[in-house]
């Protein structure tokens, strides 16, 4: 765990200002804890696709024309 932090120290200290915000960003979205109601959606998400019940993102660009 201490070389991790070390090395993200190291890592951290050389980014630009904007590439900062942008992990500062990310930190805390890796902050935030699951409520049980997204728990659930992510149950239901995956057992969807057990049962095939998916399509590809392609496919969902060319049925919205995107």
């Amino acid at each position: 765990m201490l070389a991790e932090r070390r090395q993200i120290v190291r890592i951290v200290r050389y980014l630009p200002k904007e590439k900062l915000a942008r992990l500062l960003k990310y930190a805390e979205e890796l902050e935030e804890e699951l409520t049980p109601e997204d728990i659930e959606a992510i149950e239901r998400g995956k057992a969807q696709i057990a049962r095939g019940e998916w399509v590809s993102f392609e496919e969902v660009k060319r049925q919205n024309d995107l």
